[in-house]
Order: C-alpha cells, then sequence, then structure tokens
C-alpha cells in the first residue's frame, strides 16, 4: 500500500471524472501555492511549466494573476488533458502538452519557473526527474511545488484508511504515492543529489473539503471511495468484506460533517527552490 498510480490510463480516468470534487477538497492549497509562485516570479514576461497540471487549477489561476506568462500546462492523462484544455480555452498564454513532463520540460524549454499543485511526488525515480527539471531551467530558474505533510496530519487518508481497513494503516514509504514527500528529508536530499539550492519549505494546515451542500456526506463518501487510499484499500477487498469497510468509512465521514460540509483536517508543504549547486 499505496498502489502505484497510473496516470495515463485508471488514475488519470478517475480523477478527470472527480475533478470539479478534487479541486474543492484541494481549493485551500490554492492561494498558498499561486503566492508562492509569485513572490518567485520574475518581472515582466515569462516562462513557466506546470507539472502535472490536472484540471488546470493552478495554471488558470496563475495565468489570472500574471497575463504576461507563458505558461505550458503538462500531464500524463489524456482526459485529465482534455479537461485542462477546455479550462484555458480562452487564455492564449497557455498551450496544454499531453505526456511525460521530464521529456516535455526538455523539448520545450527553457522556462524560468516550474509549478505543480501535488504532482510531483509520482515520479518513479524523483531524482532523475528533478534533474531534468533542473536542465530545463534558465539560469535563474525557480521551482515552487505543493504536496501533501505527515500522513496522520491528513484525516481524509490516514483515518478514513484505517477504518476502511478495520486496522491502523502505517504511512506509505517514498514510492510514487500522494505521500511520498511528506518526509523534509527525503526532500532535501532529492534537491541536493539533482542540482537545485536555496531550497525552503513550510507547513500549511489546511482543510480537505470532502463534500459540502445537502448531499455532502453522501459526496464525501463517493470520493474518498474513488479517490485516494481508500479506494486502494476498497478495490483490493474481496466482496464480502466491502460492505463492513464501507460502513466503517462513512462512520468517519459523518463524524467530520458539519455545517453543511464535511470538513477533513490536512496538512501541507509547499517548498521552493532555485537553479545551483547547493
Amino acid at each position: 500500500m499505496p498502489i502505484v498510480p497510473d496516470w495515463s490510463a485508471t488514475t488519470g480516468d478517475a480523477w478527470a471524472e472527480r475533478w470539479q470534487d478534487l479541486d474543492r477538497a484541494l481549493a485551500g492549497v490554492t492561494p498558498h501555492l499561486v503566492s508562492a509562485v509569485l513572490d518567485l516570479a520574475p518581472p515582466g514576461p515569462f516562462r513557466a511549466f506546470d507539472v502535472g497540471c490536472g484540471a488546470a487549477a493552478t495554471t488558470v489561476a496563475v495565468a489570472k494573476e500574471r497575463s504576461d506568462a507563458a505558461i505550458a500546462a503538462c500531464d500524463l492523462s489524456p482526459s485529465l488533458a482534455r479537461i485542462a484544455e477546455e479550462r484555458t480555452r480562452g487564455l492564449k498564454s497557455v498551450q496544454v502538452l499531453l505526456g511525460d513532463a521530464e521529456a516535455l520540460a526538455a523539448s520545450e524549454g527553457p522556462f524560468e519557473l516550474f509549478f505543480s499543485r501535488h504532482g510531483v511526488m509520482f515520479f518513479p525515480n524523483p531524482v532523475r526527474a528533478f534533474s531534468s527539471l533542473h536542465d530545463a531551467a534558465t539560469p535563474d530558474g525557480s521551482l515552487v511545488f505543493s504536496c501533501f505533510h505527515d500522513w496522520s496530519e491528513n484525516a481524509w487518508a490516514s483515518e478514513v484508511a484505517s477504518a476502511t481497513a478495520g486496522r491502523e494503516i502505517p504511512s506509505p514509504g517514498r514510492e510514487p504515492s500522494g505521500f511520498a514527500f511528506s518526509d523534509p528529508d527525503y526532500v532535501r536530499d532529492i534537491f541536493g543529489a539533482s542540482g537545485w539550492s536555496d531550497w525552503d519549505g513550510r507547513v500549511v494546515a489546511l482543510d480537505y473539503l470532502a463534500g459540502e451542500g445537502a448531499g455532502a456526506i453522501d459526496q464525501a463518501v463517493s470520493l474518498l471511495t474513488e479517490i485516494g487510499p481508500a479506494s486502494a484499500l476498497l478495490k483490493a477487498m474481496d466482496e464480502s468484506d466491502r460492505e463492513p469497510a464501507l460502513k466503517r468509512l462513512r462512520k468517519v465521514v459523518e463524524s467530520y460533517f458539519e455545517s453543511d460540509a464535511v470538513r477533513f483536517p490536512a496538512s501541507i508543504w509547499i517548498w521552493s527552490a532555485k537553479i545551483g549547486s547547493a
């Protein structure tokens, strides 16, 4: 656990199907990430690359703040790339690219700025990937990304997964997953080995809004059974075990329902780094 995501097929299709729910769930990330992007963006026109753009929420937010930025938004999933193209259709400064971020950064670069909302934790070889981004950056280039903080600080994942399994589920390891970069020492090692310097990481507490409105509980149950650690556990279960697991999951969701919304406490990292040798 967890199962390595297949972004070009099943995982990407699932995220594309639920992109509006996921944008709502991760809405708290956007102001912190975009603020960090704007802090490092150079004055005047520049080129930027959104790594794992998904449905392009961050691309759109950055483009609206910096209309002088030419943004290449990249994703492995054809389904997500199609949604990103539709959402950015009116933004002439944005180009959506389908394919591997390492290869596309090399062929489309150089870029003054790389950014990503929770899209860099899935590289099979992070040092190689961050080295590729480093090589595709301008001499004064920067990198900014968000990722999940500690497993225990993200109840939508840890508590829901443990309830689903009927036992405590430990923090995932460093294999590609949503929590691969939760250990700051690991991230610093990647930066150092791939040539990035002046790295800085800060922790941000926020809500993971899994459902809202009259059907908030049902929305949250549906989302968490299709996306995230609990969904992987459910898929691996025998049919006879699924019903009691779903009941346990729903009970946790109900415990976080308040004022017409299901809000789980969550915690993320905002990381930044610059070109150079540590």
